[in-house]
């Protein structure tokens, strides 16, 4: 007969087993433990755990039970950077939320444009980055807290291959086409207390020392600026060329909101930017809200681990972990400077089409700008109306996560599925699965992975590795993804830091 232990081991492995062949999404998430595991709602701890799964701020990794956190965070950039450039990611992602002035514009490449839409007529990009400046978690024996101040942003935008080609009306090659560019760009900040303690009334009921704990994280929600834009252009081939019919839809606050009042009076997109949006327009308050973030951990002790009983100051150090979580339950109310546009569909006739080839980026404003100076699209900023300044609210992009770990001493591997609700950056709702280890062939050196199969049957992987002294910890991780172009090359999409983590 196998041991309890050993069945308990057995049954991570098949939920292991069972996941490998599903379809994994990288996200993007701040911690270097999270980015390496590619998951985490079951082993996170510390500050990690308090926006993961803040039940874990119970589970001690270390006999010292406080812990000050500094410089916690990390970016994304989901179209990646070469390897050998990885130290460059924060630079390219910091000009999508810190605006910078409108530069000239820059034409594309026809082999960007073969990168850009491999396989597709569609491109998606997406940049984001989540940061941490300080935070603060306390652990007793029947509870624990932690309270931490974070910023967040995403900018995306995704569009389509006909932006980038000329249509002869004489031609008669094809009947229509359409082109789109949605928009998506928010940032905002966040102060959260959190709050774990074991569930007194279930772990009495039962023998040994199986324990289950419960976590709350409340916030408020402090909106910077925030814009929501789509724009489609259809055209239909007619005896005189094309005819055109466009229309936009325009959500923003902020200093936002501002630029397209002035872009709209002076008919200037660049120095409507420049007067109206600044480096410190995200620290502008636009809106308030609250969410929460909550979650639930079961933990089955193995062997002779006796660190859950009562009084222990030991560290956990074998166990089996199940955990739920819901994060990111909350809405923000834009109230500050909140508008509403829409453009009346105006119809017109062109006897020939040509391409853009200035390229998008997607960086704060430039929608606007890039479909204000095209010679075809132009006409419908000016058929722009305000429909409406009343206040909005806007819901965070809530996930569930299920998720299970087993330790064992050195040893730990995590499996993750997460579920995203509200997503911002164009990406489809639905299931999300990661996986990962971590082994110590030193006490003090952590080292960690994780192998993912995104859609389309995408590789991707996680690494990372840790300095951890007990009473000081430092680490830091990057995610790695395999290209579709014909001529494939691993790129890092992911990099992630912990500056300084002191435990007392």
């Amino acid at each position: 007969m196998f041991s309890r232990a050993t069945t308990l081991f057995f049954c991570h492995i098949f939920i292991l087993a069972l996941m490998a062949g599903t379809p994994l999404r990288a996200q993007m998430i701040a911690t270097p433990d999270q980015i390496a595991l590619g998951g985490g709602v079951a082993y996170s701890t510390g500050l990690s755990a308090h926006f993961n799964n803040p039940a874990n701020l119970m589970i001690r990794k270390d006999h010292r039970r406080h812990e000050v956190t500094v410089g916690l965070g990390g970016v994304y950039r989901s179209t990646g950077i070469s390897v050998r450039n990885t130290l460059n990611l924060p630079d390219e992602v910091l000009p999508y939320f810190v605006p910078e002035e409108p530069g000239s514009s820059t034409l594309v490449t026809d082999a960007e444009l073969e990168r850009y839409f491999y396989g597709s007529d569609r491109f998606h990009q997406t940049h984001s980055y989540d940061m941490i400046p300080v935070g603060f978690t306390w652990s007793g024996e029947n509870r624990a807290y932690s309270i931490a101040l974070r910023s967040r942003g995403i900018s995306s935008f995704e569009m389509n291959k006909n932006w980038f080609e000329s249509a002869s009306g004489s031609s008669g090659s094809q009947a229509g086409f359409v082109r789109f560019l949605n928009e998506s760009y928010q940032v905002h900040h966040e102060v959260s207390f959190a709050m774990a303690r074991e569930v007194t009334m279930i772990n009495q009921w039962q023998a040994g020392l199986n324990t289950l704990y419960v976590g709350l994280a409340p916030k408020l929600l402090i909106g910077g600026m925030y814009s929501r834009a789509r724009y489609r252009s259809e055209y239909q081939a007619v005896e005189e060329g094309w005819q055109n019919s466009g229309f936009m839809e325009v959500q923003m606050a902020g200093d936002m909101t501002r630029y397209l009042d002035d872009l709209l009076a002076s008919g200037n997109a660049a120095m409507a930017f420049r007067d109206r949006v600044s480096p410190s327009s995200n620290l502008n308050v636009s809106g308030l809200g609250l969410g929460l973030d909550a979650g639930l951990t079961y933990i089955i002790p193995l062997g002779d681990d006796i660190s859950l009983s009562p009084h222990s100051e030991e560290p956990l150090r074998k166990s089996l972990r199940f955990s739920v979580a819901i994060i990111d339950l909350g809405a923000i109310r834009y109230s500050g400077n909140p508008g509403e546009w829409a453009s009346r569909t105006v119809m017109r006739t062109y006897p020939d089409i040509q391409g853009n080839q200035v390229r998008f980026d997607g960086k704060p404003g430039e929608f606007l700008r890039y479909i204000h100076d095209d010679s075809v699209e132009e006409v419908v900023i000016d058929n722009l109306n305000r429909i409406d300044d009343s206040a909005f609210s806007v819901q965070l992009p809530t996930e569930v996560h299920v998720g299970t770990a087993l330790q064992y001493r050195w040893f730990a591997s995590v499996v993750d599925l997460n579920y995203r609700f509200n997503s911002s950056d164009f990406r489809t709702d639905g299931w999300h699965v990661s996986a990962g280890a971590e082994v110590r062939p030193f006490h003090f050196l952590p080292l960690m992975g994780s192998f993912q199969l995104n859609p389309g049957g995408d590789t991707a992987v996680g690494a990372g590795a840790g300095l951890d002294l007990g009473y000081l910890r430092a680490s830091g991780a990057i995610r790695l993804f395999r290209t579709q172009e014909e001529q494939a090359r691993w790129n890092v999409n992911s990099i992630s830091a912990l500056s300084l983590q002191i435990r007392f």
